[in-house]
């Protein structure tokens, strides 16, 4: 079958143009200019002009088939592989909340860090802060901590450890 082996959008072109071209070529009988009566040529002329723009506005550039079948939704994200190195994956007993003047603020603590991860002298320094925050007695004091989301940004992933 022919049909099947040329692409839908390129057989659409050519059925469109067909249908022109003998629309065009028909032979038009010559009236006198007083008969009036042009309802039938004008009704053939709109359904040849509506074929047209029917066929036309089918042929669009998508390909019908992408070489792959659909799937039904599955409501279940993607499972991820959650490894992460030695060297990118941060203890999550060190993310502690911080209380200072402007709120709560949840932040890596630098001595955590320095105690229970192995390679705390290679984070970066660029997402490494001086907070104010309010200790235990109440009193405000200088803390050194890391901000979450400037490590997240460089690759560290937070990893929940026993």
């Amino acid at each position: 079958m022919i049909l099947n082996t040329m692409p839908r959008s390129i057989l659409k072109l050519v059925l469109s143009a067909a249908v022109a071209a003998t629309l065009a070529a028909s032979p038009v009988q010559a009236r006198d200019a007083t008969d009036g009566d042009d309802s039938a040529a004008i009704v053939a002329a709109l359904l040849g002009l509506v074929t047209l723009g029917v066929l036309l506005s089918e042929n669009d550039d998508k390909p019908s088939y992408h070489g792959h079948v659909s799937r039904p939704y599955d409501p279940t994200p993607p499972r991820r592989d959650h490894r992460v190195s030695k060297r990118k994956a941060l203890p999550e007993r060190c993310l502690r909340e911080f209380r200072t003047q402007t709120g709560r603020k949840v932040m890596f603590g630098n001595r955590c860090l320095e105690r229970n991860f192995k390679y705390a002298s290679d984070l970066p320094r660029s997402c490494k802060r001086n907070l104010v925050v309010k200790n235990r007695k109440g009193i405000y004091v200088n803390r050194k901590v890391y901000k979450p989301a400037c490590l997240s940004k460089r690759g560290y992933r937070i990893v929940h450890r026993y």
